[in-house]
């Protein structure tokens, strides 16, 4: 399930137990909104989605993105990943596969969760279980034990379907997928690149080029609005609202490690952020006064579309809006802003000259790849005649780390091609680099025994894959998910 759902979701990963007990370093969240006020925030089938599960799966997820861009995650990055969404989309699958669990009669006793509550390593105190250790940490995370507890048991129930489900391969499946890996092939081999042929631009065949794809190189679309500014950093806020907002809103307030921060900590950005709260409501007063026309525009700006200064959201809403029509305050900065559209500048052509700088590089690497297809057919055709490099023989286990005259990348490219292969001698486009070859000698290698478990492994692995890629297609028609709003 784990290798379905990194295929499938990126970096979506399902909350095993080893992955909850990262709450230790990054503590538990409150404080996502749904639209009603009650524990359940979905259902999947027959199993209701809580609220404070969410919350658990959130800050699993945040902590794993935290880790892959070691420390430097923080909660713009997860909004503009749509971290909340991928929570969800987890914690649906994981109800799904709780679902069938439940059809075949799959249960994990209380004392299978004890047994696997007193492995775990962070909970030890010279290799043995520490109530201690384990209660600290549930009062630290701010988590319940019975949510902790209640999770911990889902995944084993998860974990125990899917090895009910696992599917070995078949021998014939074995040696079919080892027959690839167990191939050596000895080559002469030309390793072409741009170094090795000569590209003169001329003037009138790039004006050419540029004829036939100009209206490629047009401007950009261009808005111009009026603004209504309403500031919010002169509202007053008081101990009490800034608590209450902390405690609805704790999981977005990290520091650079990604690590949940204090109330102390954060009273800075969070009476900022109250501020903006308790200013909208003057941004909607000024919005209808400005639509009403009974004020000013604070002044006039112009963006091409897409520029930074306005966030991915308002550009979005402005793509769906027309001329003179008006957007609903939007926060840019730390102070609300009602946007009028008061012109479009359409894309146009742009001329020779102005695309010339933009044109040139994508000629050129034309002029390039079509000089070292010459070149290769030729080199190809004579490759008997020619002084070419002899290989070592190559495997798929060592292609990634011989000397073709191409990085460890460009092998693995190669190697790929070279074994689905059935050509004698060919020609290989790695990127920017061309390999001419011709196979000298051929030969089966044999395999220890770490490589064919290795193998094996990965043969169950990909057939489990596609099973569970399957398996989850049939279950997100069986069990219907429904978010609440």
């Amino acid at each position: 399930m784990i290798s379905w759902m990194q295929k499938n979701n990126k970096f979506l990963i399902i909350t095993i137990w080893i992955a909850t007990i990262s709450f230790i370093f990054t503590g538990a969240t409150y404080g996502f909104s749904f639209g009603i006020k009650s524990s359940s925030i979905g259902r999947v089938g027959e199993i209701e989605i809580s609220r404070d599960r969410f919350q658990m799966e959130y800050n699993n997820l945040y902590s794993r993105y935290n880790q892959m861009f070691q420390g430097k995650f923080d909660e713009e990055q997860a909004k503009q990943m749509n971290l909340q969404q991928q929570a969800l989309n987890s914690m649906a699958a994981q109800a799904q596969i709780l679902n069938l669990a439940k059809e075949f009669g799959i249960i994990v006793t209380d004392k299978e969760v004890a047994d696997k509550l007193a492995s775990v390593p962070a909970f030890q105190k010279n290799g043995v279980f520490n109530r201690s250790i384990y209660d600290n940490f549930i009062k630290n995370s701010r988590v319940s034990t019975k949510t902790f507890e209640s999770s911990l048991k889902d995944n084993l129930i998860i974990m125990k379907t899917f090895d009910i489900l696992n599917l070995k391969s078949l021998e014939d499946e074995y040696n079919a997928f080892s027959t690839a890996y167990r191939v050596a092939d000895k080559i002469k081999y030309i390793t072409l690149s741009e170094k090795d042929v000569n590209v003169t631009i001329d003037e009138a065949k790039l004006k050419s080029f540029w004829e036939g794809r100009k209206e490629q190189f047009q401007t950009a679309k261009q808005y111009s609005f009026d603004v209504v500014w309403t500031e919010s950093k002169d509202i007053n806020v008081t101990d009490a609202e800034i608590e209450a907002h902390f405690k609805e809103n704790s999981f977005k307030y990290r520091d650079r490690e990604g690590k949940l921060l204090t109330l102390e900590n954060a009273k800075e950005k969070i009476t900022k952020d109250v501020k903006l709260k308790k200013s909208k409501k003057s941004a909607n007063k000024q919005y209808i006064a400005f639509k009403k026309g009974k004020i000013e525009k604070s002044e006039t700006l112009t963006y091409d579309i897409g520029d930074f200064r306005l966030s991915k959201e308002i550009w979005e809403e402005v793509r769906t809006k027309k001329l003179n029509d008006l957007l609903k305050p939007k926060i840019i900065g730390n102070r609300y802003a009602t946007l009028k559209i008061i012109d479009i500048k359409e894309p146009v052509v742009k001329t020779f000259e102005e695309a010339k700088e933009l044109v040139t590089p994508e000629y050129k690497e034309g002029l390039i790849r079509e000089s070292l297809a010459k070149l290769a057919e030729t080199t190809l055709k004579d490759i008997d005649k020619k002084n070419g490099q002899i290989s070592d023989f190559l495997t798929v286990k060592n292609i990634e780390k011989q000397d073709l005259g191409l990085n460890e990348q460009e092998n693995s490219n190669f190697g790929s091609k070279l074994f689905t292969s059935n050509q004698e001698k060919g020609i290989i486009s790695t990127g920017e680099k061309v390999v001419v070859y011709k196979v000298i000698e051929q030969k089966l290698i044999s395999l220890d025994q770490n490589d064919t478990d290795a193998l094996h492994q990965t043969a169950d692995q990909l057939k489990t894959q596609s099973f569970e890629s399957n398996l989850m297609k049939k279950l997100g028609k069986k069990y219907p998910t429904e978010f609440y709003k």
